[in-house]
């Protein structure tokens, strides 16, 4: 690890608590370690013991402890943090990685263009100009489902899983199986036809993302929640929303979540009774972010992979 990536890093930590301490957010702290998780049917938390008890769980984001904070009527905060989860070390893939996560009063559209100001702050501090072309605004936002549209021919939002297996299948999409679920499917589909087809020469949003696979986000309409995603040479680099206020509603896709865990072969989780009537005291909207900050220095630096820009490499 050369000093200049670390002292980058160092940089960039800094101008991120500026620009939140300015805008008169709190620095706030959660636990790392939780009685349970969040049922995401595609992240996996990584498990304790502690003097043979457990397991507990290593978060996967603060969320849920930023959530609780929220329902103590705190308004605007955020946190930066170590998070955890199972994966293998790949090029923007770590066990470990430094998070940036933020709540907000409004909704996801002030968020996004938050998002992008923080983003631009964080680039002049580090004072690189030969990125400043990439980075120039406007910054593109695409709908989800017009640009699967586009790119495809099918909007697989207003799809159920039937159609959207027939369809894949009319086409001859290799890779499906006659059972996997929705979710899948429509993964498969994004990650392998839409994603590569959209060659932006800028970073860009995507937006209207499906309630499927958006467990804590608000409902936009039947199909879709408030929620975007902010994406870098091909890289996920945030994923923000309207945040999901109703208690009863988080519970019932806390449920659908386990649901399909199980059919994965997953085990489930319990909820975590004090989120989940922490939730009702939150006076909406409220807007939440997350940022992974070794990616976005990974595309600041111009780096081919997330160890590159790791201060120490990740040893098994």
């Amino acid at each position: 690890m050369s000093f200049d990536v670390i002292e980058a890093r160092h940089h960039l930590l800094r101008a991120i608590r500026h620009f939140f301490y300015v805008r008169g957010y709190l620095e706030v702290e959660t636990p790392y370690l939780m009685a349970t998780a969040p049922p995401d049917p595609y992240i996996e938390p990584v498990r304790a013991f502690v003097d043979g008890k457990g397991p507990f769980f290593l978060h996967t984001s603060p969320e849920m402890g930023m959530k609780k904070l929220l329902s103590m009527g705190h308004e605007r905060i955020f946190e930066i943090s170590k998070v955890f989860r199972v994966e293998e070390l790949q090029e923007v893939h770590s066990i470990e990685f430094t998070m940036l996560e933020w709540y907000r009063k409004g909704t996801y559209a002030e968020a996004l263009e938050e998002t992008r100001r923080l983003i631009m702050a964080s680039l002049r501090a580090l004072a690189i100009e030969d990125r400043e072309k990439y980075f120039a605004p406007p910054w593109p936002v695409f709908d989800l489902g017009e640009l699967c549209l586009e790119k495809t021919g099918m909007n697989p939002l207003v799809m159920d899983r039937a159609s959207l297996f027939a369809a894949l299948k009319g086409k001859g999409f290799p890779g499906i199986g006659s059972h996997e679920p929705w979710e899948d499917l429509f993964f498969k589909l994004f990650i392998q036809e839409v994603e590569p087809k959209i060659g932006c020469a800028s970073p860009y949003f995507i937006k209207d993302w499906p309630a499927a696979v958006s467990t804590m986000a608000k409902r936009k309409d039947a199909h879709r929640v408030e929620r975007f995603e902010l994406y870098m040479r091909g890289i996920e680099i945030a994923n923000g929303y309207t945040e999901l206020l109703e208690p009863d509603e988080q519970r019932q896709r806390f449920e659908r979540d386990n649901l399909v865990r199980q059919g994965q072969g997953k085990k489930g989780f319990p909820p975590d009774e004090e989120f989940l009537q922490g939730l009702g005291a939150i006076k909406g909207p409220r807007a939440g972010v997350s940022l992974g900050i070794d990616r976005l220095l990974m595309v600041i630096l111009d780096k081919g992979t997330i160890e590159e820009v790791l201060p120490l490499r990740f040893t098994t």
